[in-house]
C-alpha cells in the first residue's frame, strides 16, 4: 500500500462550518475555494464541508458533495470529505455512489464520511452495516450485502473510484453514552479513519478502547487513523499541540464561516 490518503489523513485537515443561509451560490463557491488553495499551499492535506441547512424561507447555499465536486478540479493533492453530522440524509449505498462521482471528478481524492453516535443504542450494528455496504459498492463488482439494516443486490457502481488505495472510509464519532466500546470496535474492524471531538481526553479514550478490545482488522493498518477535532473558534496552533500529544493522527480544525484563510499557514506549520 502506498502513503496515499493515509499520509493526507494524518497530520492537519481543515473543516468549512455552517455557512449564513443567505450567502449566494457564487459566493460560497469563490470563499472555499479560497479557503482550498490556501490550504494546499499550506501542505494541508483534507478539507471537510458540513452538510448546509436552513429553515424555510431561508435558502440553502450549497449542497455538500456538490461542493466537492466543484472544488475537485480546483485543486490538485486535497483529499475532500462531507462531514458526517449524525442525520442519515443518505442511505450508505448511495452515498457510496456520490462520493465515487467526487473521487472521480477530483482524480482520486475523495474521503466517505459516516456516523457513529454513542448515545444511539445498537448504533454499532447500523455503523458496522454501513461500513460494509459502502465498502461493497465501492470496490466489488457486483455489490452484494444481506444485513438485518441494509441491504444492496448486484448494486453495480460505474464509472468506478479512480483511487489506488481505495477510497477512504472515515468515521465521525459523537455522543457521550455508554455506547463507544462497540462503536471502537466496529471502526477497529472495518474503518480507516475515526474522528473523535471533546478534545484530548477523546482522543486517549478511543485509543485506549481499540488497543484494549482486539479485533480482526479488516483493513491495512494496525489500526485505524484517529484524528481529534477542534471545534470552529478555538482551532489555535496550541490547541492542535495539545490533540497531537494526546497520540492523535491527525487533527480537524473548524473553520467558522466567513472562511477567512488567515491562519491556514501557522495551523499547517504546528504539526
Amino acid at each position: 500500500m502506498t502513503n496515499g490518503w493515509r499520509g493526507r489523513l494524518s497530520g492537519v485537515g481543515l473543516v468549512l462550518g455552517p455557512p449564513a443561509a443567505d450567502l449566494s451560490v457564487d459566493d460560497a463557491l469563490e470563499r472555499a475555494v479560497a479557503v482550498a488553495v490556501a490550504a494546499e499551499a499550506a501542505g494541508i492535506g483534507t478539507l471537510w464541508v458540513e452538510e448546509a441547512s436552513a429553515d424555510p424561507p431561508a435558502r440553502v447555499p450549497y449542497e455538500a458533495y456538490s461542493m466537492l465536486g466543484a472544488l475537485g478540479p480546483r485543486t490538485c493533492r486535497l483529499h475532500l470529505g462531507a462531514a458526517a453530522d449524525g442525520s442519515l440524509r443518505r442511505p450508505p449505498s448511495m452515498l457510496a455512489k456520490i462520493v465515487t462521482g467526487v473521487d472521480v471528478v477530483s482524480h482520486g481524492r475523495a474521503a466517505l464520511g459516516l456516523d457513529g453516535d454513542t448515545d444511539r443504542p445498537g448504533d454499532a450494528d447500523r455503523l458496522g452495516e454501513a461500513l460494509e455496504v459502502c465498502r461493497a459498492v465501492l470496490e466489488d463488482t457486483h455489490p452484494r450485502v444481506q444485513g438485518r439494516i441494509y441491504h444492496v443486490e448486484d448494486a453495480v457502481n460505474r464509472p468506478s473510484p479512480v483511487q489506488t488505495d481505495g477510497v477512504p472510509l472515515v468515521v465521525f464519532l459523537a455522543g457521550t453514552g455508554p455506547g463507544l466500546g462497540a462503536l471502537a470496535a466496529v471502526c477497529a474492524r472495518s474503518a480507516d479513519a475515526v474522528v473523535v471531538g471533546d478534545g484530548p481526553g477523546g482522543v486517549v479514550d478511543v485509543l485506549t478502547t481499540m488497543a484494549r478490545d482486539e479485533v480482526a482488522r479488516r483493513r491495512p493498518g494496525a489500526r485505524p487513523l484517529v484524528l481529534g477535532r477542534v471545534p470552529e473558534g478555538t482551532g489555535t496552533p496550541d490547541a492542535v499541540a495539545r490533540v497531537r500529544s494526546a497520540g492523535a493522527d491527525g487533527c480537524l480544525v473548524g473553520v467558522p464561516f466567513p472562511w477567512s484563510v488567515e491562519g491556514i499557514g501557522a495551523l499547517a506549520a504546528c504539526w
